[in-house]
């Protein structure tokens, strides 16, 4: 698939479209969460790329795409790399869906370019890691930076896993799957990315987002706690929420009709 240089670095990114050859497909971009890559949404393709163009974007460090080492890491950087990426592929306005800390750089996205977005969907997201978020990924080191630089990013999402509310997995087939690609993430990608999310809090921004804006939110979540979901929906002006009873942290993964449905509700709602 894909990969384009931008920003000084390789983005690797997933691109599909069966929709009608010769009507311009409208575009739906997914930009994925801490650790993960564009392959854990595959579920998703064959539900919305019939009658869309559905792109998932590799994020700085994570699956396929580089890090290079001088380029420091920013959350404002981060924003102006989905920008530059949706300049290069000129996508003039998308239907951008955000999962979990991804949804934390879509706000800032749609807050810096609403023009650009014909609705935004939060996907299990937090507007920040706070500090009992920081704990919990530590363990039982001083820091969440300290676990990852001890354990390594495959040795820390092997932990990761098995603790509650991050995932449940129907076979060892599944669970190997999912460690097999989260360890493409880099180490440093990891510390890099967990000190921005810990020091950056979108919630002011909510007040401030125009886009139409659908919350779907896990009902057992150990990262996104649904009363955090409920939150976040009502201090946005065009929210919406869609509570999906989820298995874990990982609502789209869990419940992909369900998730998929109320967001072409959404969409459908505020074309």
């Amino acid at each position: 698939m894909p990969d384009i240089k931008i920003s000084g670095y390789t983005t690797h990114y997933e691109d599909h479209d069966f929709s009608t050859p010769w009507v311009k497909s409208e575009v739906v971009l997914i930009q994925h969460g801490f650790g993960r890559n564009a392959n854990f949404w595959f579920q998703w393709v064959p539900k919305i790329a019939n009658d869309f163009r559905l792109i998932r974007r590799d994020l700085r460090g994570h699956g396929g795409t580089t890090d290079p080492e001088n380029l420091p890491w920013s959350f404002d950087r981060l924003v102006d790399d989905m920008r530059d990426f949706c300049d290069a592929l000129d996508l003039e306005a998308i239907h951008l869906i955000g999962e979990s800390t991804g949804g934390m750089l879509s706000v800032g996205f749609a807050h810096r370019y609403p023009d650009r977005v014909k609705s935004l969907t939060l996907c299990n997201s937090p507007t920040t890691i706070d500090a009992a978020g920081q704990r919990f990924f530590a363990g039982s080191h001083s820091s969440w930076q300290a676990a990852l630089e001890d354990r390594g990013a495959k040795g820390w999402t092997e932990w990761l896993v098995d603790q509650p509310g991050t995932a449940v997995f129907e076979s060892p087939e599944e669970r190997a799957w999912v460690l097999k690609e989260m360890a493409r993430t880099s180490t440093k990608a990891m510390i890099s990315y967990s000190q921005i999310i810990s020091n950056t809090d979108v919630a002011p921004m909510l007040r401030e987002l125009t886009v139409p804006t659908l919350v779907l939110a896990p009902t057992r979540s150990g990262a996104a706690p649904l009363d955090g979901q409920r939150k976040m929906a009502s201090a946005l002006p065009n929210g919406f929420l869609a509570v999906i009873d989820s298995k874990a942290h990982e609502v789209y993964w869990d419940c992909p009709d369900e998730c998929v449905t109320a967001w072409r509700d959404h969409v459908t709602a505020n074309s």
